[in-house]
Order: C-alpha cells, then structure tokens, then sequence
C-alpha cells in the first residue's frame, strides 16, 4: 500500500458547508430579527469565502474575518440599518454558535469514511475556531472514523503554512512522508500546503472543474471512496 496515512480536510471535503453555512446563518439572523433569504445567503457566502482567501495568506487575521463578513455583509444588504458594528458582532456570535451545530456530511461522505478507516489512518487538518470544529466533530461522530484532529486555531498557524503540517507531522507517528497524503477541496489551502510541506497531494473535485495535470495535486478524484482505489492505479 504507498499510503497509510490520509491528512483530511473537513469542510467541502466531508462536510457539506454550504448547508451548514446556510443552517447557521438562517439561525443567527432569525434570532436577531434580520430578514432573510436566499440571496443574502449568497451574498454572505461570497464575502465569506473572499475573507478567507485573504485570511489564508495572512492579510487579515481571524479576529478580523470573524465580525468584517458581517458587516460587509449588513452593509450590502442592509444599507440603511444603523449600530453597525454592534450588530456585525451580534450576528458573529450567534453564527458561530450555531455553526457548531451543524454538521452536515456531504453525500456518500459517511460511507467513504467507513471503508476509509480500515485502509488508512485518517486526521483531519481544518483552519476553522477550535470551538466550533470539535462541536460539529463530535456531533457528526468523526471520532469514529478519524485517529485525531489538527486545528489552526489551537495551532496558531493556518493551512497553506508549512508550520501547520510541521506540527501535524511532529504529532502523527508515520514519519516517511512518501506515505502521507494530504486530501481536500482547496488549491489554495490543501494542496498548496500540501506542497509546501513536501508531502503528495489529492484534489477533491467532485464538479470536474480542475483540469489535470496541475502542479499542485498528484490526483483529482470527484467521490471519496475513489482514495480505496489509489493502490489499484485507477485514479
């Protein structure tokens, strides 16, 4: 078997964070009397993943991302409402509090991760809040499945950094690196850091948009189950 350990990320790789995304925000802004609707769920959507972006190369700090997506957000949708910052932060904590709640895998991701665990040793590797990842952690039963979890924000240092898998390496007890692969949705994130890390490298795709072959991923594949096959060369 070339690989024995898989380094997972956990959102839009196994969990389906638009609808936890959608769950969450529904709830928050229900709670502090916003309307809301589609459209301003896109809307926060695309502020949201943009702020991450810059929070992935260190533009602006997590602090910052937690409450400016919602008053980028409010600001956009909102115009004319007053106390924005007051309710930027409101609608932070409440979203954050009830993302810990939602768990939602992506189709077939559950199944995967049954057949998964009996090939590789599975970790997962997220920069999402230590709070609100080990929530959903634990509410989506991952313990079963998964032998730790690796999270910037106790680590304090975020994917695509080469200090952040430094520290996973140092943890995990497989040490050729030939034999860790890192998993995951982003390009930006997992398989730069990846990478960056010397470490081989597995695009999750599941829409084909990625044409391969790409510098940063030594496999594409659009389902998880596909990792069960690598030894078998059909991805």
């Amino acid at each position: 078997m070339k690989y024995s350990v898989l380094l997972m990320d956990a959102d839009d790789t196994i969990f389906d964070f638009p609808r936890c995304e959608y769950c969450a925000l529904r709830s928050a802004m229900t709670e502090n009397g916003f309307d809301f609707d589609d459209g301003i769920c896109a809307e926060f959507s695309r502020i949201n993943a943009a702020l991450w972006r810059k929070f992935e190369v260190g533009e602006i700090t997590r602090a910052e991302l937690r409450v400016r997506r919602f008053r980028e957000m409010i600001e956009s949708c909102f115009s004319e409402m007053k106390d924005l910052e007051k309710n930027s932060v409101l609608l932070a904590d409440s979203y954050v509090h009830y993302l810990g709640q939602n768990a939602i895998y992506i189709d077939g991701a559950r199944e995967a991760l049954g057949v998964l665990k009996d090939i590789y040793d599975i970790y997962l590797i997220t920069n999402g809040l230590k709070p609100v990842q080990e929530s959903r952690f634990g509410i989506a039963g991952l313990g079963d499945y998964v032998k730790g979890s690796f999270i910037s924000d106790a680590l304090g240092v975020q994917k695509p950094d080469k200090a952040f898998f430094d520290i996973v390496l140092d943890e995990i007890s497989e040490k050729d690196k030939s034999r860790i692969l890192v998993v995951g949705d982003s390009l930006t994130s997992d398989m730069k850091g990846g990478r960056n890390a010397g470490l081989d490298t597995c695009l999750y795709d599941p829409k084909g948009r990625v044409k391969m072959p790409h510098e940063l991923c030594d496999y594409r594949i659009e389902r998880l189950i596909e990792l069960a096959e690598l030894d078998r060369g059909e991805i």
